[in-house]
Order: structure tokens, then C-alpha cells, then sequence
């Protein structure tokens, strides 16, 4: 069962850029080349984190075209965030009391 408790909670884990890709989200709305420049992080892996935070519903994108098209990212408000974040432990903690009822 510790098993399954390190399993979920790696899955529903924030890494520490993904809290400085949203801090810096917070007040302006950014594209990944321009995230990755002012954390020093590579575009693929920002890509990458920004693909997981738009899933999970920490960031949102907005599709633009200037003169190219593309996405730029905005921080969710917090108190929403913090409200899917709870859902999730929520969701992830019922799927495990049911794996275990049924072992």
C-alpha cells in the first residue's frame, strides 16, 4: 500500500519549475521561447512542463497569430488552482481506497 501512496503521489507532484514557470506566468502572458529565455530553460523542456500545467489546469493558453501563430500562457488564478488541485488529491485518493477495498 506505501507503494501505491508513493506512486500517487509522484503523479500529482509540482516540480519546482513548473512553480517558476507559473510564478512568472502570474502577471504577463508569455510565449515558450520567451519563458525559456527568462528561467534559462530549454524551449522543449518548458514545452514539455507547459503541456503537463495546461492539462492539469495550472496555466492556459490562448491561441494568437502575429505574424506567426502559436500560444501564449497565462497563470490561472490561484484560488482556482488551488481548488482543481484539490479535486485531483481528492480523485487520486478515491481511485486508491478503491484498488484497496478490492485487494
Amino acid at each position: 500500500m506505501l507503494l501505491e501512496i508513493a506512486e500517487l503521489l509522484e503523479r500529482i507532484k509540482i516540480k519546482p519549475s513548473d512553480v517558476r514557470i507559473y510564478n512568472l506566468l502570474r502577471n504577463r502572458e508569455l510565449g515558450v521561447r520567451e519563458i525559456a529565455k527568462e528561467l534559462n530553460l530549454s524551449t522543449r523542456f518548458v514545452r514539455d512542463r507547459l503541456k503537463e500545467l495546461t492539462m492539469r489546469g495550472i496555466v492556459k493558453r490562448r491561441l494568437v497569430e502575429e505574424g506567426w501563430i502559436g500560444y501564449k500562457y497565462t497563470a490561472e488564478d490561484p484560488v482556482e488552482v488551488l481548488k482543481k488541485l484539490k479535486a485531483q488529491l481528492h480523485e487520486e485518493f478515491l481511485r486508491l481506497e478503491r484498488t484497496i477495498v478490492n485487494i
